[in-house]
């Protein structure tokens, strides 16, 4: 499929998952929009929800060729008119040993022994969800929205080089002690030198929170499930099994700090590709 192609396709889908949003909005009563609107009135047009930094090990199986990685992720949100976008933007600084099929995020590259790695940031990812303002979504929310990749890595071996599009949706799910749910997005490069390699990649980021007693809870968050279709057969897939626990301490009325730990297993991987990974949270809640 060209380029040309992708870009119809990925619009297409767009607003489609868009048209659904607001479709959904135009059926609300107009006297429940007013009494929202007067609530939301006094709300910001842009918060920062959380930060969260991302400090994490990656264990592969030659000895001392191990990886270290401090991913940033920060969850905002923008009020415009009637509606509320969550985005959340996530980068990392890597120092690898070696190259690394697929790591970080949105590196199509071979693992070739001519590619020598760089420390340094790689690609910054981005996602963006549309929903109405102040609407109580019960135990379920589901939003559709898009997702962009944008080439600000260091080096050559910390990116793909390409700007990269495609469709994204986030689902939550929140009753009792649960809250779970996960985001999902595929990309495409749309743009970008046509001596790269070409980005087609599916991410899917599950999360569950279980509180077991207050402020202690069991946390399932992994890197991600991710798939590089373009490559070999065997080599597409990381699957991480695990998890951990994470301990929130209240600063202030308002904030929260959480700090966690994890361990997972790339039950399935590329030949050469992260093993196991020891995965810490420092989590700011605002």
């Amino acid at each position: 499929m060209n380029i040309k192609a992708k870009i119809t396709v990925l619009l297409s889908l767009m607003l489609f998952l868009q048209s659904q949003v607001f479709a959904q909005v135009e059926t609300e009563a107009d006297a429940e929009h007013l009494e929202e609107q007067e609530s939301e009135s006094n709300k910001p047009f842009y918060r920062l929800g959380s930060q969260r930094t991302w400090p994490f090990f990656s264990f592969l199986n030659d000895p001392g060729d191990d990886a270290s990685t401090l991913g940033i992720e920060f969850e905002s949100y923008l009020n415009i008119g009637k509606y509320e976008v969550k985005n959340i933007s996530y980068f990392e600084v890597n120092q690898y040993p070696r190259a690394i099929p697929g790591q970080p995020n949105g590196n199509p590259e071979d693992t070739t022994d001519e590619i020598v790695p760089a420390d340094g940031i790689n690609d910054l990812l981005m996602g963006f969800w549309f929903a109405r303002r102040g609407k109580h979504h019960g135990k379920h929310h589901f939003t559709g929205g898009f997702a962009a990749m944008f080439p600000t890595a260091s080096d050559k071996s910390l990116g793909s080089g390409k700007f990269s599009l495609g469709p994204s949706f986030d689902y939550e799910f929140e009753s009792g002690r649960w809250f779970a749910g996960a985001i999902a997005l595929q990309v495409w490069s749309v743009a970008g030198p046509s001596d790269l390699k070409a980005v087609n990649m599916l991410m899917i980021k599950p999360f569950v929170v279980f509180n077991v007693v207050k402020r202690f809870d069991l946390i399932y968050m992994p890197y991600g499930v991710s798939v590089y279709w373009n490559k070999p057969a065997g080599e597409k897939v990381y699957l991480p099994l695990g998890g951990g626990g994470q301990y929130q301490i209240p600063l202030g009325e308002k904030t929260t700090l959480n700090l966690g730990v994890q361990f997972f297993k790339n039950v399935i991987r590329p030949t050469k590709g992260t093993v196991y990974d020891l995965r810490f949270l420092i989590e700011f809640v605002l």
